[in-house]
């Protein structure tokens, strides 16, 4: 099967472009909700020069973390002009867990910001339909990776080989390790040996739960950014802060534009 060509410009922003979470924590005590808007605002504009396009023609989803009324699991928003009305794209308040949008719009960034978990993004190469959703371990374990593919082929048509999957940066099996089996990984299929244990430790491995999960599709192609976010120096880890690790403390961002 001939390959496609991708139609989308994929980037990461991490710790040497600046923090992308308006969360006080990683600002001084004296910022306030203004002086941190304006500081993120610079990074994206900085950010937007380096890969080309504009900080304020970013935007972002507001997913939720744990089981609650917010929305409905997996849902998407597929953007439009009803959408693209403010000044800057970033103060849209979009609660979902699946972004997308269409070859129409190009030069518009959908972005998510991520510490250690990965950030996907699909990308239907014939129709010039691509969509994009962060997946942490809870997410996972209810399939939204899973469920991003089928967002795609059952409400856009896409077939399967004309899907290609990129997975971000994100914490890698030998550094994401627990003192016991993660509650949340409730699961059985999806973290069939996913979730490792050796010497009362357990290693977990996002990439393998992921793939337990999509190996039913049959994908144009799977793109997996190798860099460990634990241990790239660049980039800001989550896991690593918690630890003690201060020199980690942030929050990067991936996205893509269409060209």
């Amino acid at each position: 099967m001939k390959k496609l060509e991708s139609k989308i410009y994929i980037f990461e922003g991490n710790m040497e472009d600046g923090i992308f979470s308006s969360n006080k924590k990683f600002f001084p005590e004296d910022y306030t909700e203004e002086d941190i808007y304006n500081k993120i605002r610079e990074y994206r504009d900085n950010l937007g020069k380096k890969y080309h396009f504009q900080g304020n023609k970013m935007f972002q989803v507001i997913q939720k973390m744990e089981d609650n009324d917010d929305y409905e699991d997996n849902k998407y928003v597929l953007l439009d002009e009803s959408y693209m009305t403010k000044e800057d794209y970033f103060k849209e308040e979009i609660k979902a867990d699946i972004l997308v949008i269409t070859s129409k719009y190009p030069n518009i960034v959908l972005s998510h910001r991520m510490s250690d978990c990965p950030v996907l993004i699909v990308e239907d190469r014939e129709q010039g339909i691509s969509a994009i959703a962060h997946c942490g371990i809870y997410h996972i374990n209810r399939e939204l990776p899973k469920e991003l593919i089928k967002c795609l082929i059952n409400n856009f048509n896409s077939k399967e080989e004309n899907i290609y999957l990129y997975i971000g940066s994100h914490i890698r099996k030998d550094s994401y390790i627990y003192d016991n089996y993660p509650k949340i990984a409730t699961n059985k299929k999806v973290w069939k040996d996913a979730i490792t244990e050796k010497n009362n430790k357990f290693y977990i491995d996002l990439d393998k739960a992921i793939n337990n999960q999509i190996k039913e599709f049959n994908l144009g192609e799977i793109i997996d950014n190798q860099i460990d976010t634990a241990k790239d120096t660049r980039y800001a880890s989550h896991y690593e802060t918690y630890k003690g690790n201060l020199s980690k403390k942030g929050q990067n961002i991936v996205g893509f534009y269409y060209k």
